[in-house]
């Protein structure tokens, strides 16, 4: 058996073990890493795919990452084998989903010539370099960034920012990577995006929005059946409201850093996910399960792997903007906030003596003024978690559970004094519609990503504030701006589809304001 080794020492370990070598030139090989060369084991690769995020009119983000395999690891192979031991009695812990290991020590081995790059689903990082090259689409002449060190303490990620781009314009792109300078591209990926109208564009938009996506409860051996689903609609953009993967559910929980970061690899690197993300850009949000285990809090930690730890591999992982709540505008009609739900609520600790929060005074002020300054034509408020619900009683980690009734009350009080909006939420594995009889402010909740992650309701007992319920089945939300004309105003329409794209409901929101 082996113990867990970072990815860098991985790749060593897996070149001299493959490699007939005599000792001399293994001898050469340490020193070479000794003195910070690594060894090249094979081109550079990526097998991860890359991610457009955070456009606006002007510019977008642009996240690479360099892998030691062309592919990810097939999903029938071996598993690392987890054992976990109280650091107080000693007394192994058995895994269990939805749990938090707040006081076990972690110990991860492998079965013989196994190492975290062979692993189920494993797409491990590598040494080399990447570049963006983008032009308008039509145009012959390309742009291209400098070429860029993968950076080892991130995972073989690097990001870049593509700027003083052309409004309401399509873009082409293209991510190239490479061992190192001078060597040969090894790889090259090509996508597009659009960027935003500008605010007084009277622009059409169509947007959409997915949540709760677990690896085991995938419905394609690809991945999962929405993203080709809401790839037909040709969105604008995408957000993923959170829970991109589930850190305390399966045979591997993220009881470290490498296994955190093998969560993400996995995922992203199934043929859906890579296909559409690099054809749409992205606005992530994070929740619970993608930041620690099951409705964290700032301060907790589960085995080796702290909250802070999590922000920060997010952060890596999917390219926010910071402060992580922001606004969008996307022409005159449409203007999207993003909330953040993990970052600025209180610790488990502090509720104890104070008044539990969520979004935090900072966050609170900041969507009060940005919402009052807004002229778009409908305001559209993503959250994580849901404000409205109704939820289940025996929750309490969203604004429709007791232990956050008095900031859920004044935010949904914010909220109802604003015209034309609504509140799309993630979380929930089921889909809803519902109005809340005290604001009047009405929250669609997309569903889980798969039909066998969809549940937790009772369909057979809707409540009054239901417009809408669909329980057992998973889906995305869909969203479309009609731009004012002649004979009529401009319109936004709400839609929740299955997996498979059908829409099973749909509503305008609202009417335009004059």
């Amino acid at each position: 058996m082996q113990t867990m080794m970072s990815p860098r020492s991985v790749a060593l370990h897996s070149f001299v073990r493959c490699v007939s070598l005599r000792s001399k030139t293994v001898a050469a090989i340490s020193l070479a890493l000794a003195a910070g060369a690594v060894a090249a084991v094979a081109p550079a690769h990526q097998a991860t795919g890359f991610k457009l995020t955070e456009p606006t009119a002007d510019s977008i983000t642009v996240w690479t990452r360099v892998t030691r395999d062309a592919e990810r690891a097939p999903d029938d192979g071996p598993l690392p084998i987890t054992h976990l031991f109280d650091r107080t009695t000693g007394q192994e812990i058995p895994l269990s989903n939805n749990a938090t290991y707040s006081n076990a020590r972690p110990v991860i081995t492998f079965p013989a010539g196994v190492d975290l790059g062979s692993i189920r689903g494993a797409a491990i990082g590598g040494a080399g370099q990447t570049r963006v090259r983008y032009r308008a689409a039509g145009s012959s002449a390309w742009s291209t960034t400098e070429w860029r060190d993968a950076d080892p303490q991130r995972d073989f990620t690097a990001t870049f920012s593509l700027t003083r781009l052309a409004a309401h314009s399509r873009y082409e792109v293209a991510v190239e990577a490479r061992l190192r300078a001078a060597a040969a591209i090894s790889s090259t990926t090509a996508g597009g995006f659009v960027t935003a109208p500008t605010a007084s564009d009277n622009a059409a938009a169509t947007f959409v929005v997915m949540s709760c996506q677990q690896y085991e409860d995938r419905d394609r051996p690809d991945g999962f059946a929405i993203y080709p689903s809401m790839l037909a609609l040709k969105p604008d953009f995408m957000v993923n409201t959170g829970d991109a993967v589930y850190y305390d559910h399966g045979p591997v929980h993220a009881i470290n850093v490498d296994l955190a970061r093998y969560h993400w690899a996995r995922m992203y690197g199934f043929p859906t996910l890579r296909d559409f993300h690099r054809q749409v850009a992205s606005f992530f949000m994070k929740d619970d399960h993608d930041t620690l285990t099951n409705d964290s809090h700032p301060g907790d930690r589960t085995g080796d792997l702290t909250f802070a730890d999590g922000l920060r591999i997010f952060r890596e992982q999917t390219a926010p903007s910071e402060p992580p709540y922001r606004t969008l505008r996307w022409g005159r009609h449409l203007q999207v906030w993003f909330l953040e739900g993990r970052d600025y609520r209180s610790s488990s600790e502090a509720d104890r003596t104070q008044t539990p929060t969520i979004l935090g005074p900072t966050q609170i002020a900041w969507l009060e003024r940005t919402l009052a300054a807004s002229d778009a034509t409908f305001r559209v408020i993503i959250t994580p978690t849901p404000m409205v619900g109704p939820d289940r009683a025996n929750k309490d980690d969203n604004y429709a559970n007791k232990g956050y009734v008095v900031e859920g009350a004044e935010i949904r009080a914010l909220l109802a004094r604003q015209s034309n909006l609504t509140v799309i939420t993630g979380d929930r594995h089921w889909q809803y519609v519902s109005h809340d009889k005290t604001t009047g402010i009405e929250e669609w909740s997309v569903g889980a990503a798969t039909d066998s992650h969809a549940g937790g309701w009772n369909e057979e007992t809707p409540r009054p504030e239901h417009r809408y319920l669909r329980i057992k089945f998973g889906g995305f939300l869909s969203g479309s701006v009609t731009p004012a004309s002649a004979s009529a105003p401009a319109a936004l329409t709400l839609r929740l589809h299955d997996t498979a794209g059908k829409i099973r409901f749909e509503s305008a929101i609202s009417t335009a304001r004059p």
